[in-house]
C-alpha cells in the first residue's frame, strides 16, 4: 500500500559517491513509502558500463525494505530507462521517448516509443512516468490521464527552473493527480504537487483527494 510520497535529490560527488547515497537512501525508507530520485541522478551523461549499472540497481533492491519504492533512471543498453524498484524487483521499466537534442541527447541515447508512456497498476495506485523533457508535450499528458501519481524525474536547466515548476503543477492541476518532480545534476529541485496545485515536499498519499477533487471538477 502506498501511503508516502517524497522524492531525494543527491549531494555526494562523483558516481561512486553517489550511488552510495542513492543506495543509502533506500535503505531509509519505509514501507508505504514511494520515492523519486532525478534523471540519470548517479552519472547524468556520462555511462559507467553496464556492469555498474546492473550492480547498483541489484544494491537498490536489496536495500528496499518490503512495500518500499524507488523510482529514478539511469543508462541501459543504449536508453535512458527509468526503473521503479522494490525488494520484489523491477516494478516497471520506461525508456525516455523524447530525447533533448539541444543537449545532444540523440547523439547518446536511442529514443524510447510512445507506447510504453502508459498507467502502470503498483500496489492499486495507478502510476505514470514523464522523463524531463517529455513534460513540455501535451499529448503526452493525455496518455496518462486517469493516473493517481506521475513521475517526472528530471536534469532540468536551472535557467528555466521556473519552467519545470509551473509545468508539474499545471500537470497535477490538468490530470488532477499527484505528481512528484525531482530534478538533479543542474536545477535541484524536488517537490510534490498535489491535483488541487498545493505543493509540499513530502505529501501523504490519499486517493480521496484524488476523487473528491475530480468530482468537483466534473460539476463545474
Amino acid at each position: 500500500m502506498i501511503s508516502n510520497l517524497k522524492s531525494h535529490t543527491l549531494n555526494s560527488l562523483g558516481a561512486i559517491c553517489r550511488a552510495s547515497e542513492l543506495c543509502e537512501f533506500a535503505s531509509s525508507l519505509s514501507s508505504g513509502d514511494l520515492a523519486l530520485c532525478g534523471e540519470l541522478c548517479v552519472s547524468g551523461y556520462e555511462s559507467l558500463g553496464k556492469k555498474f549499472e546492473e550492480d547498483l540497481k541489484l544494491n537498490l533492491i536489496n536495500s528496499l525494505k518490503p512495500g518500499a519504492y524507488l523510482g529514478f533512471s539511469y543508462h541501459s543498453n543504449g536508453y535512458n530507462e527509468f526503473v521503479l524498484l522494490s525488494s520484489n524487483g523491477v516494478e516497471f521499466s520506461q525508456n525516455k521517448h523524447k530525447l533533448f537534442k539541444l543537449n545532444g541527447e540523440d547523439r547518446i541515447f536511442k529514443a524510447g516509443v510512445a507506447d510504453e508512456i502508459k498507467i502502470n497498476s503498483i500496489a492499486g495506485v495507478n502510476i505514470g512516468v514523464l522523463i524531463c523533457f517529455e513534460l513540455r508535450f501535451i499529448e503526452l499528458w493525455n496518455r496518462l490521464k486517469g493516473a493517481d501519481i506521475i513521475l517526472v524525474p528530471a536534469m532540468w536547466g536551472e535557467s528555466r527552473s521556473e519552467h519545470y515548476e509551473v509545468l508539474s503543477q499545471a500537470l497535477a492541476l490538468q490530470n488532477r493527480c499527484f505528481v512528484i518532480a525531482c530534478s538533479d545534476m543542474d536545477l535541484k529541485f524536488n517537490m510534490v504537487f498535489c491535483p488541487n496545485g498545493s505543493r509540499a515536499k513530502s505529501k501523504k498519499f490519499d486517493i480521496n483527494l484524488i476523487n473528491n477533487f475530480r468530482q468537483w471538477m466534473d460539476n463545474e
